[in-house]
Parts: structure tokens; C-alpha cells; sequence
């Protein structure tokens, strides 16, 4: 009697092995992304089988030819492990870059539009509290008013200023403020925050 050995294929290996066959349609369909699309609800349910609150990103084309994939935790350190498990069974697949974690974005300002709140870099300043290894940080947002919404845009906007990882791992806490426009002077610049954090990991590595 022959036997036939064989690896049980991982969660996360069946992952790549999906995106792998598919991957060029992805390639190409990126631009202008709508999830409720059928093509991209069907990643959301491939991804959902190794942990269904893991979330994507795809970067726009860059001059080299990559494309950037995500696999991010959104915010939710409990699921670091999970997003390092998969990033790590990536195998290697022709113009694509695929990330742990969603990356910083270079330059000093960025906005973003997220429902029908708009706020980017310019509208926050912070003030900060040394904690050791890490940094607690108050943010004095233009009009806040406090919405849970409008604090996920700007989760949003600390992950492109400082990277996710950074973001979860190196603060400690956040207050947050409505600004008052007279007190800028006596704030930092939100884009400040990145150099702060940079300098705080030096620290402690």
C-alpha cells in the first residue's frame, strides 16, 4: 500500500495561495477602489478566513512598477501576532510589496476625507507627556467635537504620520481636545510627532 504524505496547508498559506492565482486582476483593478464591489467583497471574505477583523490596503502603482499590499490589524494590538503570522507566509509574487501594518506616508501634511469629515495634518497640534518608553499625547483637533467618527480619521492620519506599529506601540495614550485657535503657538505641529516618536525609539533600541 503506497501512502501519500502531504503538510496540511495553513490558513494563512491558502491566503497567498488565493491571492497568488489572482493577483494580477488586483494589479490592475486598484485604482479608484470600491469595497462594496463584488472583487474586492471577495478578498474581504478570503482574508476573513484567517481572522475577520484583519483589513487591507492597497498603495497606488508606484514608479517602479509595485504595488503595496497591507495586511493591517487596524489599530488592535491583540492582532499584531495574526498580521506578523500572515505577512511572514507571503510568498514572493512579481510587483507586489506586501506590508505588516499600514505604513508611514512621507511629507508633512496629509489629508484624508472620511464620511463627510475632512481633517488632515494642519488641523492638529498635540502636546505630549514623557512615559518611559513610551509617549502619552493630547491632540488639539480644529472643530472637534468629540464624534468617535472623527477620532478613526485620525487614527487614520497618526498611522501615515508614524505608522501603524508606532502608532500602537511607542504611544501610550491620547486625550483629545477641541482647539482653541489662540493657543497654537504654545502647541507642537501634529507632523512634529513623528521626529518625537523617532527619537523615543532610539532610546530604548
Amino acid at each position: 500500500m503506497l501512502f501519500s504524505f502531504c503538510s496540511k496547508r495553513t490558513k494563512e498559506e491558502k491566503f497567498w495561495d488565493w491571492f497568488s492565482k489572482n493577483n494580477l486582476t488586483y494589479y490592475n483593478e486598484v485604482e479608484g477602489i470600491n469595497t462594496s464591489k463584488p472583487l474586492f467583497q471577495k478578498l474581504n471574505a478570503e482574508l476573513a478566513k484567517v481572522n475577520d477583523e484583519l483589513t487591507w490596503e492597497f498603495s497606488p502603482l508606484k514608479d517602479n512598477g509595485i504595488r503595496e499590499f497591507t495586511i493591517s490589524a487596524d489599530g488592535m494590538k491583540d492582532l499584531f501576532p495574526i498580521v506578523d503570522k500572515v505577512v511572514k507566509a507571503a510568498p514572493e509574487i512579481p510587483n507586489w510589496k506586501i506590508n505588516a501594518f499600514r505604513q508611514r506616508i512621507p511629507g508633512d501634511d496629509l489629508k484624508i476625507d472620511y464620511g463627510d469629515f475632512s481633517v488632515s495634518y494642519s488641523d492638529i497640534f498635540f502636546k505630549y507627556a514623557d512615559e518611559g518608553e513610551k509617549i502619552g499625547i493630547e491632540l488639539y483637533i480644529r472643530d472637534f467635537d468629540g464624534n468617535g467618527h472623527k477620532q478613526n480619521a485620525i487614527y487614520i492620519l497618526l498611522d501615515g504620520l508614524i505608522g501603524e506599529y508606532d502608532t500602537e506601540t511607542v504611544i501610550d495614550w491620547i486625550d483629545w481636545k477641541k482647539l482653541n485657535e489662540s493657543e497654537t503657538d504654545r502647541l507642537f505641529k501634529f507632523y512634529e510627532l513623528r521626529e518625537l516618536v523617532d527619537r523615543k525609539k532610539e532610546e530604548f533600541n
